[in-house]
């Protein structure tokens, strides 16, 4: 048997694979031989003789081997659990594609310190932005036992806005968007707390008509369809991209566009 240290979620989930395999031998047995189902597993009761450990936050388990009387023992039950308890106990992660999970704060965080949040219940940048929202940061550092300021500081770091693409948007009439050019800029983290950030391109700032964390609708004037773009979400947060949209300028006084290159103009 391996001397090597396992993480105790590893053995248990390694545990529950192989009997879930075996369960799924006997429906197939009986799904194919047309055999009544004369037997069920409902509780295996296991007993593990190993040595703990603890590093970097994880318990880790390494097998006893025979003959060593300083082990730990360890009593595993495992049961039966229906659909409905799986899906209300387990642990609900985000299906945001945009959501940062902890690991993206890079240095910000140690791995301790991540494992400690996620004991809390914070596993992704967004969760962690919620709850300084609610005003909870000082509850998480209390209970993770973690300095308040370096959360916030790596909770500012993780919302600083990003801008990934500026591109022009024809105008659709009676689509709910105004007959005129418009700006279309996708990022992360573009809006903060609910409120609109600050838009300038150039020296000027420039209107939003709709603003969303991943998505602003800007309306630029005639002369601000290339330059650089500065966004302000927070006073100490901020970006800024170059762009150069003149091939899609309006005239003066015009509410038409050129045609965004793979739209077909009626």
């Amino acid at each position: 048997m391996s001397s090597e240290a396992l993480r105790l979620e590893d053995f248990i989930q390694a545990v529950q694979s192989q009997l879930d395999n075996a369960q799924a031998a006997m429906a197939i047995k009986a799904r194919n031989q047309n055999l009544s189902l004369t037997f069920a597993i409902k509780d295996i009761n296991l007993d593990l003789r190993a040595h703990v450990e603890f590093t970097d936050s994880e318990i880790r388990i390494r097998p006893a081997g025979a003959g060593e009387k300083e082990a730990s023992t360890f009593r595993l039950v495992f049961t039966a659990i229906t659909r409905p308890a799986i899906e209300e106990n387990a642990i609900s992660f985000s299906t945001d594609d945009d959501d940062q999970p902890l690991e993206e704060l890079g240095d910000d965080l140690t791995t301790d310190e991540r494992k400690r949040l996620e004991w809390a219940g914070v596993r992704t940048v967004k969760q962690f932005q919620e709850a300084e929202e609610r005003g909870a940061v000082h509850t998480i550092g209390r209970v993770t036992n973690l300095p308040v300021e370096r959360l916030r500081k790596a909770l500012e770091r993780a919302s600083t806005p990003l801008v990934h693409r500026v591109e022009p948007v024809t105008p659709e009439a009676g689509g709910g968007v105004p007959e005129r050019p418009l700006l279309r800029v996708t990022g992360r983290n573009l809006v903060r707390n609910g409120t609109f950030p600050q838009v300038r391109i150039g020296a000027r700032p420039v209107s939003i008509l709709k603003s969303a964390p991943d998505e602003l609708l800007l309306a630029p004037d005639h002369d601000q369809w290339a330059g650089e773009l500065t966004l302000r979400s927070a006073p100490t947060l901020s970006t800024a991209m170059s762009f150069d949209l003149d091939a899609f300028r309006p005239g003066p006084g015009s509410t038409e566009i050129a045609a965004v290159p793979g739209e077909t103009r009626s």
